[in-house]
């Protein structure tokens, strides 16, 4: 029999890790005289790794950055996370008892991340302590970033599960698209950094509104 394997997007997803994102990208853009970038628009920047969450934030910018400048740019946006990677980084309200009664119900339970892997097991560590994940997946030379689904795929194969056996949940189009050339199912939350709204637009058609409702739909899945 396969096991069970549910795999996490982490930030927007389990984590709002968006106040400490936006720390770092505007301490860079703050530097070269860029103007800070609020909120609700780092939001929708996030998703595909924080080199292009930044290089958007730059692009969107009335202030021209040389080409030359943007390595050292990313540097220091890195270095700050690095060093302030989780101060103002919360769990979603019921996402530990969630990752709790998956636990204790015996499924195997991942996060896969287009963060880098020091910083997604940093982050980890500092927010998710007592939480024993199976696998831990973040940005490096191994896979290529998401929506690409080769890391979801080994994932699948290291672990013993097929198709039907597992489940991806995420929040952003990224992870709709990443679950979708899996050709796995997946569940997307719309209480992360993507509306809703936004979600429907990208072709989201079910979105889910809390953890507990998360866990339910979950459940449902692997006793359908």
């Amino acid at each position: 029999m396969a096991e069970k394997l549910v795999v996490f997007d982490l930030d927007g997803t389990l984590l709002d890790t968006l106040e400490d994102i936006r720390g770092a990208i505007n301490y860079a853009l703050s530097a070269w005289s860029l103007p800070k970038v609020e909120k609700e628009k780092i939001r929708l920047y996030v998703g595909h790794g924080l080199r292009n969450a930044l290089f958007t934030a730059i692009s969107n910018s009335s202030v021209k950055v040389p080409e030359e400048d943007l390595p050292l740019m990313v540097e220091l946006m890195m270095a700050t996370y690095k060093k302030h990677p989780s101060d103002h980084t919360v769990p979603y309200p019921g996402i530990l008892d969630m990752l709790y009664a998956l636990k204790s119900e015996g499924y195997l339970i991942g996060v896969i991340s287009n963060k880098s892997q020091f910083l997604v097991e940093e982050i980890i560590k500092n927010i998710l302590p007592d939480i024993s994940f199976d696998f831990i997946i973040g940005q490096s030379d191994k896979y290529p970033l998401k929506p690409d689904p080769e890391s979801l795929l080994s994932m699948m194969r290291d672990y013993g599960a097929d198709r039907n056996s597992t489940l991806y949940i995420g929040d952003s189009e990224v992870d709709y698209l990443t679950a979708k050339n899996a050709e796995v199912e997946s569940i997307i939350v719309n209480y992360g950094f993507r509306t809703k709204e936004e979600l429907e637009k990208s072709g989201v058609k079910v979105t889910v509104d809390d953890a507990y409702t998360l866990l339910k739909r979950i459940e449902l899945f692997f006793h359908k």
